[in-house]
């Protein structure tokens, strides 16, 4: 289990590892390079074919583990998470199940959402970045401010999943937004050849709609499921407990969980 863009296992993700737990999961959450609890220098830094190494690790350690069964590996994750574990899933053909809510899969959808004007000072620091000159932008601020993610709500999403204690920082390497464009993996679906399980939040702008039904429909053994939240709505009040329910509810009709 792992958490969208720049977001750490402390960010709303217990809620949901505890319940999978209770239901008999064995959860291993972890951060990604550079970021949160994991090591890494420097500090912040975002690059998307690392964090894919690390979901590659991450599930070769559970795989590991005594008490765990190796054919019984269900990937989870939230929005970029959600990208990452489909491109997982789909590179491994011997994932059981896999688990994406909120999911990006579309980086162009994002970059006609976002003001161009935001876009070209994010692309000018990106291109900074990628050409070894380490810089940092805020992850979220103000609407249409100077940030990654300036969308109506994201700061205030970031703000209400973020519990005193964690180690989030609002600030990220901007290298990503060189390519985001071609953030793509909804272009994978029909290669998630397991049981997939897709979250999608009704008045979500964060990610792109279309793209997360488009992976639902792709996908041979997916399944859509809706809910009436925004992109980070499914952390807070009743979200955690009715998501969740839906996904022991999936895990135990695909028999990965057995009671």
């Amino acid at each position: 289990m792992a958490h969208g863009f720049s977001l750490t296992r402390h960010d709303g993700l217990p809620a949901y590892a505890e319940r999978l737990a209770s239901a008999g999961a064995a959860v291993l959450v972890f951060d990604y390079r550079h970021l949160g609890d994991s090591p890494g220098q420097p500090r912040q830094r975002f690059r998307k074919a690392a964090q894919l190494e690390d979901w590659r690790a991450a599930v070769a350690a559970a795989r590991a583990l005594p008490q765990v069964d190796p054919a019984r590996i269900v990937l989870w994750g939230f929005s970029f998470g959600g990208g990452h574990a489909v491109e997982t899933a789909a590179a491994d053909g011997d994932i059981a199940a896999t688990i994406v809510l909120c999911p990006f899969l579309d980086g162009l959808a994002r970059v006609l959402a976002t003001p161009p004007r935001v876009a070209a000072w994010l692309l000018t620091r990106a291109v900074a970045d990628v050409a070894g000159r380490h810089n940092l932008v805020p992850v979220t601020g103000p609407v249409g401010g100077r940030a990654a993610m300036p969308l109506p709500g994201e700061a205030d999403g970031f703000a209400a999943v973020v519990p005193p204690g964690s180690p989030w920082r609002n600030e990220i390497s901007p290298g990503l937004f060189a390519t985001i464009a071609f953030h793509r993996p909804v272009a994978k679906a029909r290669k998630v050849r397991c049981p997939l399980w897709v979250g999608l939040g009704q008045t979500d702008i964060t990610v792109s709609r279309k793209a997360v039904e488009r992976l639902a429909a792709r996908a041979p053994e997916a399944e859509l499921h809706r809910y009436p939240y925004s992109h980070f709505e499914p952390f807070l009040g009743d979200g955690p407990g009715r998501v969740t329910a839906d996904q022991v509810d999936f895990l135990r009709r695909t028999g990965i969980l057995t009671d």
